[in-house]
This record gives structure tokens, sequence and C-alpha cells, in this order.
């Protein structure tokens, strides 16, 4: 680690200022009956950290033994520095450092809240293996965050009337779904239009209707709501497009 590491993390103007203040109220009777000097300042100044380096810093560092790690840090950040103890604290931000196995499932005990598992979405990005006390990447969380995004991304493009990257909604009828890199035609229908006495079987999952997720997905098989974005909607038949149906949508299938 750099010497001047805590220089580039911290000694950075800081943000804020200004002569903002809250005016006082016009009824008297308003007033609080005690208030701080600061109470009516607003816009008050606020640390400026540069973390970057700091991760980039971490990052080179996966796979080395986490004692190492830490033992440079603190030869160049000094815990009995106010200023510089402050950068210690964002380390627990990046570095779960208190990391346990639970049934199989590595799980890191916050400062708050107690275990929760690595793998969350809103989890450290580095982590310290319990059984190596290497620092590693946590992969897991990536993939989360990532699905996470699509999720949203997905969801939005859905509330907006657009389209997902293998989802293209026609009108109430008709949908456009790419099944392993191949574009079909769908006709969807309302569940509630179902007769008591006839279930049919959805046509992208194969299964009875009333057997099909509808708002959350079920292990490996998807719902209603993230396949038609519309969880009372069902597939009621699927035909492949044609070349001409595609050049039209502006489509075209992966190469086999």
């Amino acid at each position: 680690m750099r010497e001047d590491m805590y220089k580039v993390i911290v000694e950075r103007p800081r943000r804020g200022g200004g002569r903002h203040e809250r005016l006082p109220p016009r009824d008297p009777e308003d007033s609080p009956r005690q208030e701080g000097l600061k109470r009516r300042h607003r816009n008050r100044k606020w640390l400026n950290d540069h973390l970057s380096p700091l991760e980039r810093y971490l990052a080179a560092q996966v796979g080395r033994p986490w004692d190492k790690v830490y033992s440079e840090v603190c030869a160049v950040i000094d815990r009995r520095n106010t200023v510089q103890q402050h950068i210690h604290e964002h380390l627990d931000d990046f570095v779960a450092r208190r990391v346990v196995e639970v049934d199989g499932v590595l799980c890191w005990d916050r400062r708050w809240g107690g275990l929760r598992p690595i793998a969350e979405s809103h989890g450290p990005r580095f982590y310290v293996d319990p059984r190596t006390g290497l620092l590693r990447l946590n992969k897991r969380r990536i993939r989360m965050r990532r699905q996470d995004r699509e999720r949203r991304r997905q969801a939005a493009a859905l509330r907006n009337g657009g389209a997902r990257e293998v989802l293209h909604v026609i009108d109430a009828q008709w949908q456009l779904h790419r099944i392993d890199g191949v574009w079909y035609r769908v006709e969807v229908a309302r569940i509630d239009t179902i007769a008591v006495d006839d279930m049919p079987i959805d046509a992208l999952r194969r299964l009875p209707v009333d057997q099909c997720p509808r708002d959350l997905p079920r292990k490996d098989l998807p719902d209603n709501a993230w396949l038609f974005g519309d969880a009372r909607l069902y597939a009621v038949r699927k035909r492949q497009l044609g070349a001409r149906e595609l050049r039209h949508f502006r489509l075209h299938n992966d190469e086999p």
C-alpha cells in the first residue's frame, strides 16, 4: 500500500458549507423549548472521502492472507489518528472479516442485524475465508447484484410498455418470446377465463396452469409475472416466427 494512501482517501476538500440558516417560526409559541446552536444551520460540511483507491487496493490483494493485508493497512493508516481511524471503519464496508459457515452457507457477522449470508446483493465485495484466512472476492454477491439489476430493468421495461431482451409484448393477446435463441409467437389468455372443469396446459412450461407459479418463481420454474409481465396470464399456444415475421419485428434467431 502506498504510504500516502490516507491523504488520497481523506485529505480532500470537505463538501457543503454556505450561509444557509433556518428562519425562526413566526409565532413565538411554536418555538422549541430547547434548541442547539447548530439546529438552525443547514447544509453543514461533511467528510468527502475518496474510497476508490482503497477498494482497488483490496481487489489487488485477493488471494493473500488477510492478516498480512491488514498489517500493511495498519502500517500506513494509523488507528490512533482520529481522521485515519475513519478509514478503518470503511474497511467493514468492503470486507466481511467475521465470516462463519452455517449449514454449508457462508455468513458474515454484521455490526448490526446478526448473521447474514454473504451472497446477499448488499453484502460486502470481499470476505475473509474462514477456512484459509485468505481474502476472497465475493462472487456470489456479484451474481446477486447482476440478477437484481436484470430484474429491475425488466420490470421497468414492462411497466413502461417496453420489452425485455427475451420478450416483446404486441398486445393483450399476443407476445413474442425468445426461447433458447429462437423467437416464438405466443398467444396468452387470462387465468380467470378458464372453465372450472377444464384445466389447460401452459404452452411454455408444459404444466397445468394451476401448477405454474404466478408471482414467485419455484426452483427452476419461472413465474407468470416474469414470463408474461402479468401474473394473471398463461400461454395458450406458441409457434416459431418465420423469416418474414422476423424481418417485420426486426428480430433474429441465434446461430445454431
